[in-house]
């Protein structure tokens, strides 16, 4: 008989809400191609969550430990899987989040699988929280983590940068660590709709953009680099470049005062995708460059719609960034790179338009690459329960 495949994640995996859309959009795509049956609904949002989070930190803080980390706390988990633990026995669950409760860890009749862009340690440690939540709870996070690894019959890591942590950092085995880049996360029937449209405008090159249009998806403008994005714009307008820049995700009020008034900026603020998809995707596919400068990066699923839509994209080689990008559609800049280097590749870009051309043609061809299909593809090259 066939083992029931549910898809987990902190949040409801049924709602594009949850952790950029991710979970959902691969919900979508496995359930289609019958690799997933179910997404699991582990709410931790509401009143009495948030009375349990703030008395769990009233006690780390007695305790003499940092402000913050409930949600990787053994309580946290038991009580996140509570309500669906009794009808879990004897099923595969892939997991979006790096730790399982540790009744469900012990479970051997539970097959259970991890999907995740970076492990805690990266998190901790290249995103900086680390130094929010302490050490302590940091290093017994971590433990448990491993605990699952070790336990799961797999692996699947968004790269090989987070792949290969998993295998050296946590000494899981090899041929339990597997690689699926994700999919963008965009409507797929808005998607094919407007892909329809654009295959009925006529077959010409791409002409040479008077102005270069770049864009911005992200909510974290300062880990997504965004104030380097308009510092390095602001100066390469100053020095001729003929540019606009619009910012999606990110209100103007959030970003810091002398980064708010720099000309040629258009801001979008939060556009929803799933009540308004279609809006998203013209609001993107009209510019020629997505730009993420990010500080750090575990993946970027911005440079996956980038690339679905036919951008170009401009992005720091940080993380597992690279691993999201089609290589000849795009341009990486080290992550130490100043806002004057960061002008320069952008003026070259003008003073060399067959270069963006180029990388725009390399995405519009490959873009299909960047959809959740492909990863799909990918996954069933080693998933064991894929459909007769």
């Amino acid at each position: 008989m066939k083992r029931t495949v549910l898809l987990a994640a902190v949040g409801d995996v049924n709602s594009p809400a949850t952790w950029s859309g991710i979970p959902f959009h691969f919900l979508q795509a496995a359930r289609g191609a019958g690799l997933i049956n179910q997404g699991l609904a582990l709410s931790a949002s509401g009143r009495d969550w948030r009375i349990r989070r703030l008395a769990w930190n009233a006690r780390s803080v007695l305790k003499g430990d940092h402000h913050g980390g409930y949600q990787y706390s053994p309580g946290f988990l038991e009580r996140l899987w509570e309500r669906d633990r009794r009808r879990l026995g004897g099923s595969v669950i892939v997991n979006c989040f790096q730790l399982f409760p540790d009744s469900i860890v012990l479970d051997s009749t539970i097959e259970k699988w991890f999907f995740i862009d970076q492990t805690l340690t990266q998190l901790f440690d290249f995103y900086g929280e680390r130094r929010k939540i302490g050490s302590s709870i940091a290093a017994d996070a971590v433990a448990r983590e491993r605990e699952g690894y070790l336990a799961s019959a797999g692996v699947i890591a968004h790269s090989r940068w987070a792949a290969d942590n998993v295998i050296f950092g946590y000494g899981v085995p090899p041929e339990k660590v597997h690689v699926a880049t994700p999919g963008a996360s965009l409507d797929e029937a808005e998607y094919e709709c407007w892909e329809r449209e654009r295959a009925k405008e006529p077959r010409r090159a791409p002409n040479r953009p008077e102005e270069l249009r770049l864009v911005f998806v992200g909510k974290d403008w300062r880990r997504k680099g965004l104030d380097r994005l308009l510092a390095a714009f602001g100066l390469a307008r100053k020095l001729g470049l003929r540019a606009t820049l619009r910012v999606i995700g990110v209100a103007r009020r959030a970003i810091p005062a002398k980064y708010r008034d720099c000309d040629g900026v258009e801001w979008a603020g939060f556009i929803d995708k799933r009540n308004h998809a279609s809006e998203f995707i013209n609001a993107v596919a009209s510019c020629d460059l997505g730009c993420l400068l990010s500080r750090a990066e575990a993946g970027g699923i911005a440079f996956r719609e980038y690339h679905a839509l036919g951008l170009g994209a401009l992005g720091s080689n940080v993380g597992g960034a690279a691993e999201h990008m089609i290589p000849e559609a795009s341009l990486l800049m080290p992550p130490e790179s100043s806002d004057e280097e960061i002008a320069r590749a952008l003026l070259a870009l003008q003073r060399e338009p067959e270069r963006l051309l180029s990388m725009r043609r390399h995405a519009w061809e490959r873009r299909r690459t960047a959809l959740w299909r492909e990863s799909i593809s990918r996954l069933m090259t080693f998933w064991p329960h894929a459909p007769d």
